[in-house]
């Protein structure tokens, strides 16, 4: 089997794993803060890491650069190595729910989809149409965030709108960040040792989302029919009241298009703090900022706010709750404060284990005075993605 190269490209980031044909990383890396004023190429290869400080203004050239620089550092030598190429895909609409081939029909569906997820799938139909030049003979496949929630009950995914309307549109909620949702509950059988796992899952990044998971299904979960719903995010808001809206459309002469702008890239963090959607310069700000301390209080709360409905979701004993993704593993006030305002709940941190970055891929942060246990589980989209993509052709 051939190598297979992992893409998978989040709102502002685009993360990288090439895999041998023994499904083991030989280098990977992330570009970080795409659109955003100082760009970030992280590589880790051959036990070196390394970052470059560059421009990153849209992914087209983002992947442009990723294409240098493995050149440049003899990662690919031979691009006819590369016998597959997986991306992760936030949401291919009512005829993309499985793990699709790329093909002409298939981009077009996703095209076709582009208003469910409008931020996060015009930058994956770029990375698809950039590599299939570079790679004209390497097979390729989607592997979709919304297939793990196929599972959902009708209570779940039904809006109380029109029925009509919804039944003509395919109007539901389709929810997000699945392909990690599906690993954490597959990972945490593991850790837990046993099948059939009850935990709500946080994942946290630039967006962001929970999932409440029963018996190792998706029960319910945060986003919705697109990804902007939910809890508070990097740039996106979040749930809001929809007469909002047409409010903000006739007090400031916006369009419907300049409205939704504003709600997916103007929002969340970005829009509350009003000088970063990067959790890492609010964290260094919040002290000294009180705008940037207020925006961290109200994304913990709605964080929050979901957690404790998933809890009351699931049916039976609660197993596990665990934090994921780039801020879910980084930023342990995050983590504290969230633990600290559950109240219905017994929950209680242990300081020193919360802290410790020096974990492989999970840790347990809570207390055995914990009434349920709190970890730590580093995404890991790309294996799980490589795994399906390494059995899609055969």
């Amino acid at each position: 089997m051939a190598k297979i190269l992992v893409i998978n490209a989040g709102s502002s980031s685009i993360k990288w794993n090439l895999f041998s044909d023994k499904l083991e990383v030989e280098a990977k890396g992330v570009a970080q803060r795409i659109k955003m004023a100082e760009g970030i190429l992280s590589l880790d290869y051959n036990g070196k890491k390394s970052d470059t400080i560059t421009e990153l203004p849209s992914f087209l050239e983002t992947v442009k650069k990723l294409v240098a620089m493995w050149e440049e550092n003899g990662i690919i030598k031979d691009f006819d190595e590369i016998g597959q190429v997986a991306f992760r895909i936030v949401n291919g609409g009512p005829h993309l729910q499985k793990t699709s081939e790329v093909t002409e029909e298939s981009i077009k569906h996703l095209e076709e989809s582009i208003d469910l997820a409008p931020v996060h799938n015009p930058g994956a139909i770029e990375a698809i149409k950039a590599f299939r030049t570079l790679l004209p003979n390497a097979k390729m496949t989607m592997h979709f965030d919304t297939a793990f929630h196929r599972t959902l009950p009708k209570l779940a995914y039904t809006y109380p709108i029109n029925y009509s309307v919804t039944e003509e549109l395919n109007i539901r909620k389709y929810g997000f960040h699945g392909l990690n949702h599906h690993y954490i509950a597959l990972k945490s059988e593991e850790i837990l040792g046993k099948k059939g796992v009850n935990v709500v899952s946080l994942h946290i990044g630039n967006g962001a989302s929970l999932c409440a998971i029963e018996n190792s299904q998706s029960v319910d979960t945060s986003m919705g029919f697109t990804p902007l719903a939910g809890v508070m995010m990097g740039t996106r808001s979040g749930d809001v009241d929809p007469s909002i809206i047409p409010y903000i459309m006739k007090h400031k002469n916006m369009s419907i298009s300049d409205v939704m702008k504003m709600l997916n890239e103007q929002s969340g963090m970005l829009g509350v703090s009003q000088f970063s959607s990067d959790l890492r310069d609010i964290g260094k700000a919040r002290l000294e900022n009180p705008q940037a301390q207020f925006a961290l209080d109200l994304y913990i709360q709605r964080i929050v706010d979901y957690l404790i409905t998933y809890l009351n979701r699931i049916q039976g004993k609660i197993d596990a709750i665990v934090f994921t993704a780039g801020i879910g593993e980084n930023d342990e006030y995050v983590r504290e404060q969230v633990i600290k305002k559950v109240r219905l709940v017994n929950l209680t941190i242990d300081e020193a284990a919360n802290k410790n970055r020096d974990f492989k891929d999970y840790k347990l942060i809570s207390t055995k005075e914990s009434e349920i246990p709190v970890y730590v589980i580093r995404a890991e989209e790309e294996m799980y993605i490589a795994k399906e993509a390494s059995k899609f052709f055969n």
